[in-house]
């Protein structure tokens, strides 16, 4: 890095903290000038008590000299306790800055993490620079404050030493050099190792967290006592963690070493400083109390350039974690919001077009999507089948602006969806996952966070869960809609993969949204269900405009239109009996079904689409 580059790092990082603790740092940095300034007046009233008790010892009957001894004697020690008070008052708002300036930071990062592009999460790069950001530089611009302070408290205090040692002779300013500057030169060689050890090992520490969670964590729990993969997974850990650990003692082995042959150069520099000192007052040359303030002064002023020199290399250390900070917040994003945002309509009267999209997922060579056309009716439950990875989610990414088209446009009612305000859009879409989260919470907090500007009233929870068939399981449970779902926190009560999905079911239908996409929404129900719980999805959505993403031909089926893909493609379109009866894919696919279910001696499972006709 350039020195500009580093004035750059310290100028954004200053005003990152004042942004963020202003009281606190004005209080800090008043602190630390009078830190500063405190060790040299106390040297000075040292020296000025002990030549004036030697003073006093030679002429005893004169009481003025011992009540001026007695005086600078209290002076001193009150100055080091003051020193004393205000070293535990800096500490305190130290602390107080550390503490407010770190949730400061974390909100920073959980907020560019909720608003970067999706395309982010599914880069190993952008896992290794969160690894970074939320790792030790969150603690980073705060340890460069620190240092900033470190070093103009001890320049200040060496300022004060200089003017005591002037007297003694230039010469034994450059014993203080020469004592200090091999500690400055060891501290920024093995800071930089350490900085290059900790970027090289971002992915390494990350794979520990990965093997730890599948250790630990009760969502594997199962399938490693099945499979017998405790052994497995605990031999990965210990073998990476010992590589992990040994690299970063051997660093510690070097630098102990390293700070070990600065520690000799500096006493050496010391001892011939004292050894000089004493031999001038041994022949008359200078007072005891010179002795006493050169001895304080040099053994004290080593230590103090050595924190100036520390301090110094500490903050070039410290900004090298701060460029992957800054290059964290400073991720660019695609999906951004418009200059002057086109108003969402206020009810949706043609439908949503995918015109001529073609998309391919970041980093892939292969489109998704290629010239694709698909237009969704405005009203109108649309059923989305196809085999695995024909696009059928990739179409409710792009539609929730999770990632932007390469080609083409999506447009609601002929405007390019680009054109919303960001949030607005997403309001007005909600979205069954495949796989939704199971959070750890409430029942009725479960369904609320499905639309977290609307009133959580009981009534709309419980039209909710009824209309996702939750209503019943919810009742069951020990406290109602107050009952803590999943295992993760105490009285919590796990619920079963079908009903996870029921209350992630009420969580969509909770947020009254113009657009509904539910993907595999009937995953985990039992055919018998189905029937039922479209009834009232139908009833639910009417008037808003349903896209239904399914393997299932038996909820499909009573969809109004329905869309085939095959690798990216749009192969037919019609309703049940239109594609049926065109003999295409779509009813190779359900002949094959219903010729199993037929010949089955119960009706198993619904049928599922594939590219080629089922094999009994």
């Amino acid at each position: 890095m350039q020195l500009s580059e580093y004035f750059q790092l310290w100028k954004r990082s200053a005003l990152l903290i004042w942004h963020a603790v202003p009281g606190w740092t004005s209080a800090s940095v008043f602190l630390l000038v009078v830190l500063g300034l405190l060790p040299g007046a106390s040297v000075y009233l040292t020296k000025l008590t002990i030549d004036s008790f030697v003073v006093a010892r030679n002429n005893p009957d004169d009481a003025a000299l011992f009540n001026n001894t007695i005086a600078l004697f209290v002076l001193t020690g009150a100055s080091f306790v003051t020193a004393e008070f205000i070293r535990y008052a800096a500490e305190f708002v130290r602390s107080a800055q550390a503490e407010y300036f770190s949730d400061y930071i974390k909100n920073l990062i959980h907020n560019k993490a909720a608003d970067v592009d999706l395309e982010y999460y599914e880069s190993p790069i952008y896992h290794d620079l969160m690894e970074q950001a939320r790792g030790e530089s969150q603690s980073k611009p705060l340890a460069i404050l620190e240092n900033f302070g470190a070093v103009v408290q001890n320049s200040l205090t060496l300022i004060s030493f200089a003017a005591l040692l002037l007297p003694y002779g230039w010469f034994i300013a450059v014993l203080l050099v020469i004592g200090s500057v091999p500690g400055l030169a060891i501290s920024l060689r093995q800071n930089r190792v350490f900085h290059e050890w900790w970027e090289r090992t971002a992915r390494d520490r990350r794979y520990l967290i990965y093997f730890d969670s599948i250790l630990s964590h009760s969502d594997a729990a199962a399938e490693v006592r099945l499979f017998d993969l405790g052994n497995r997974y605990r031999t990965k850990f210990q073998k990476l963690r010992r590589k992990v650990r040994e690299e970063k003692i051997g660093w510690l082995r070097r630098q102990l070493s390293g700070k070990a042959v600065a520690s000799a150069i500096a006493f050496g520099a010391g001892g011939v400083a004292v050894a000089w000192i004493g031999l001038r007052v041994f022949y008359g040359q200078a007072t005891l109390g010179d002795f006493g303030v050169f001895y304080q002064v040099f053994s004290r002023g080593q230590g103090v350039l050595g924190g100036v020199l520390n301090g110094v290399g500490q903050t070039f250390a410290n900004t090298l974690y701060l460029k992957n900070l800054f290059a964290y917040l400073d991720l660019p994003l695609r999906a951004t919001q418009p200059v002057g945002s086109t108003p969402f309509p206020e009810w949706i009267e043609k439908g949503i077009h995918f015109k001529n999209v073609t998309f391919r997922y970041p980093g892939e060579e292969r489109p998704v999507l290629s010239a694709f056309d698909l237009f969704l009716p405005a009203g109108k439950i649309v059923a989305i089948v196809g085999v695995n990875g024909a696009g059928k989610s990739t179409l409710m990414k792009l539609a929730c602006r999770f990632y932007d088209p390469d080609e083409g446009s999506i447009e609601i009612d002929g405007i390019d969806i680009r054109k919303f305000d960001l949030k607005e859009l997403r309001r007005n879409i909600s979205v069954l996952f495949q796989f939704p989260m199971r959070y750890q919470e409430a029942a009725a907090e479960n369904i609320a966070i499905g639309d977290c500007m609307s009133d959580a009233t009981d009534e709309a929870l419980r039209f909710a869960a009824e209309q996702a068939g939750a209503s019943g399981l919810i009742s069951k449970l020990p406290e109602g809609y107050r009952t803590i779902l999943g295992k993760w926190f105490p009285n919590g009560h796990e619920l079963s993969g079908g009903e996870w999905q029921r209350v992630a079911l009420a969580r969509a239908y909770f947020k009254r949204a113009q657009i509904f996409v539910l993907d595999e929404p009937t995953s985990f129900m039992d055919s018998w269900a189905e029937a039922d719980w479209f009834d009232r999805f139908r009833e639910l959505s009417m008037g808003s405009t349903g896209l239904l993403i399914t393997h299932r031909f038996t909820i499909a089926m009573r969809a109004d239109l329905i869309h085939v893909l095959d690798q990216g493609r749009l192969l037919e379109t019609g309703t049940h009996r239109e594609l049926v009866a065109g003999d295409g894919l779509y009813a190779s696919s359900w002949r094959a079904q219903m010729k199993f279910a037929g010949e089955s001696e119960q009706f198993v499972e619904p049928p599922v689409i594939s590219s080629a006709p089922a094999e009994c």
